[in-house]
């Protein structure tokens, strides 16, 4: 039927808000996250009670971190999204997180016991910088693409980028992890979306045919031609016919 048809910029709407929902289901998850990206909550009053039992070594607290305090966890497993940047509240009521999760904390312990300390990121990784930080394969200022200094963001191009590697952890943190069957239910809509006006064009033909509303293609029909035979010899001569009794 016509009235099943959607438009391509309905269709291109369906598509994105599917998307939405089945990713993020609560609207004001992605938007808090972004939020916090673009103002991480860095709060030192958080942490008071664990900065006081903690050395002041800043790399001995880190292990403390990364090992006790935010075990590494996807934010498929603590938010039931794929992406969340939490505050360090959220991250210590958790109990558990990935990278954005350990740099809040580990930044905000930092930040309680007076050490200096920068958030620097990688286009799959945030960590946190301080005096006699090592460098290693994932936090360096090779793949760096952007930091926080000062209370300021700035970015650049990394200077190592390797596009296979890059694929491969994208695919390891948002979609390896991800629940099945979000997974299962969002390729159907998307592909329910896709095929939308094929459908409604096969179901509206199918309607109308079962109501008889569509004509009916018959077969032509063959003429049939009779093949000429010889002339009547009256014809020929010019004679005039003979008639019947």
């Amino acid at each position: 039927m016509q009235t099943l048809m959607l438009p391509r910029r309905a269709l291109i709407f369906l598509f994105a808000a599917w998307i939405v929902v089945m990713l993020y289901p609560d609207p004001t998850t992605i938007i808090r996250s972004v939020r916090n990206t673009l103002q991480p909550q860095i709060q030192p009053q958080a942490v008071a009670a664990i900065a006081a039992r903690l050395p002041n070594d800043p790399k001995a607290i880190e292990a403390y971190v990364l090992d006790k305090q935010v075990p590494y966890a996807y934010d498929w497993q603590t938010a039931g999204v794929p992406w969340y940047f939490p505050t360090t509240q959220e991250a210590l009521k958790s109990g558990a997180g990935d990278c954005e999760s350990r740099a809040v904390v580990l930044a905000s312990i930092l930040s309680a016991k007076g050490i200096p300390n920068h958030l620097y990121m990688s286009l799959d990784h945030i960590w946190v910088d301080y005096p006699g930080k090592t460098a290693n394969a994932i936090e360096n200022p090779a793949v760096q693409i952007a930091g926080r200094q000062n209370g300021h963001w700035f970015f650049h191009l990394p200077r190592l980028f390797n596009l296979q590697a890059e694929w491969d952890a994208q695919i390891g943190q948002y979609v390896t992890p991800a629940p099945l069957w979000r997974v299962v239910l969002l390729l159907a809509g998307l592909s329910l979306v896709m095929l939308w006006n094929a459908l409604a064009r096969l179901l509206g033909a199918g309607r109308l045919a079962a109501d008889g509303l569509l004509p009916v293609e018959r077969p032509p029909r063959r003429r049939l031609f009779r093949r000429p035979g010889p002339a009547p010899a009256h014809r020929l001569f010019g004679l005039p016919g003979t008639q019947r009794a």
